[in-house]
C-alpha cells in the first residue's frame, strides 16, 4: 500500500510525463540515430542546452507567479551586444559581467513594473521590440568579431571532459532551484502563482514577488546572453532571436504550468533537454532547420493543450 501511495505521488508529479517523455526520446533517438550514443554527442547535447537551460530556469520563476516574458532572447542579444561594445573598449571581462547582469535587472524591473498594469505577455511582447531595436542601434548593423580570449574561453573552455558552459549552467540552475524550492520566497512564488488574490491577504508581498520573478528572468537572459556571444566569439544584434520560443518550450515542456503555481526547474531542465535532443536527432539525420522549428511549435502546442486539460481535470476531482 505504501509503495503504490509513493507510485502515486510521483505519478501526479508535473514532472512525471516530461521526464517519462525524455526516457523515451532518448531510447528512441538511440535507435534512429547511432551517432546519438558518442560521448562526444552527449558533450554537445549539454553543451547547446546549456545557454537554453539559463534562460528557461530564470523564465520558470515568471511562469510560476502566472505570468509571462517574451523579451528574453531579445534581452540575451541585446546584452550580448552591450558586452561586446564594452569588451572592444577595454573594459575589464568581470566589469563587463556586471554591467551585463546589471543591465538585465532594470530590464526586468521595468518588466515587472508594466506587468503590474498591463497582460505580462503584452509588456513583454513591447519589451521584446524595444530590445531588438536597441541591439540594432547598438551594433550600428555591424557584427563584432575577435573578441578577447580571456572573455571566449569562458565559454569555450573545459574543465577535463566537460565543458565551461555546462559547469556555469549547473551552477545557476542549482541557485534558482534552491531559491524557488528550499526558501521562504519560494513558496510565496508558489503561493502567488496559486491564487494572487489568496496570497494577498495572506500577507505575501505580490508586488514585490512579481518584479523579482522578472528581474531574475531578465538577470539570467543577460547572462545568457554573454555566454552566448563568447561562445560565438562574435556579437550580432539578432544572436538571441532563436531563444525566444524555445525558452518559452523548454519551460511549458517541463511540466511548469502557463496558469501559474505548478512546475519547477527540475522540469525546466528535463524540457531543454528533450528540446536540444529533438534537435540534435534531426541535425543527426540532415532534417532542415525550418522543419526543426515545426516540430518545436509542434511540441508546444502539444503541451500547453495538455497542460490546460490536465488543470481542468484536477479541479473537476477537486469539486
Amino acid at each position: 500500500m505504501k509503495a503504490k501511495s509513493i507510485y502515486e505521488k510521483i505519478k501526479s508529479a508535473k514532472v512525471f510525463y516530461s521526464l517519462v517523455g525524455l526516457i523515451l526520446l532518448v531510447l528512441v533517438a538511440a535507435i534512429i540515430a547511432p551517432n546519438f550514443r558518442t560521448f562526444n554527442n552527449l558533450i554537445t547535447i549539454l553543451r547547446q542546452a546549456s545557454v537554453l537551460l539559463i534562460l528557461s530556469s530564470g523564465l520558470t520563476a515568471v511562469l510560476l507567479i502566472g505570468g509571462m516574458d517574451l523579451s528574453v532572447g531579445a534581452t540575451a542579444g541585446f546584452i550580448g551586444c552591450i558586452c561586446a561594445q564594452c569588451l572592444k573598449a577595454g573594459i575589464p571581462v568581470p566589469v563587463c559581467f556586471l554591467i551585463g547582469i546589471g543591465i538585465g535587472a532594470a530590464v526586468g524591473l521595468v518588466n515587472g513594473i508594466l506587468a503590474g498594469f498591463l497582460p505580462s505577455f503584452i509588456a513583454t511582447y513591447g519589451t521584446n521590440w524595444v530590445m531588438s531595436g536597441l541591439a540594432v542601434i547598438v551594433m550600428r548593423g555591424a557584427v563584432i568579431y575577435n573578441l578577447p580570449e580571456g572573455f571566449t574561453n569562458i565559454a569555450v573552455g573545459y574543465v577535463g571532459p566537460i565543458p565551461n558552459l555546462v559547469i556555469i549552467a549547473t551552477i545557476i540552475v542549482t541557485i534558482i532551484y534552491i531559491l524557488l524550492q528550499r526558501t521562504t520566497y519560494g513558496r510565496q512564488v508558489y503561493t502567488y502563482g496559486s491564487n494572487p488574490t489568496a496570497a494577498k491577504y495572506s500577507a505575501v508581498p505580490v508586488k514585490k514577488i512579481m518584479i523579482s520573478a522578472f528581474m531574475m528572468c531578465s538577470m539570467t537572459a543577460g547572462v545568457a546572453g554573454m555566454l552566448m556571444t563568447a561562445r560565438l566569439n562574435a556579437a550580432d544584434a539578432a544572436m538571441g532571436d532563436s531563444y525566444g520560443l524555445q525558452t518559452v518550450a523548454a519551460v511549458v515542456i517541463g511540466g511548469t504550468s502557463m496558469l501559474g503555481g505548478e512546475g519547477g526547474v527540475i522540469g525546466t531542465v528535463v524540457g531543454a533537454l528533450m528540446l536540444t535532443i529533438i534537435v540534435n536527432v534531426m541535425n543527426l539525420k540532415g532534417v532542415s532547420s525550418f522543419a526543426q522549428g515545426m516540430v518545436v511549435g509542434v511540441v508546444i502546442i502539444a503541451m500547453v493543450t495538455f497542460d490546460i486539460q490536465n488543470k481542468k481535470r484536477q479541479e473537476r476531482s477537486a469539486s
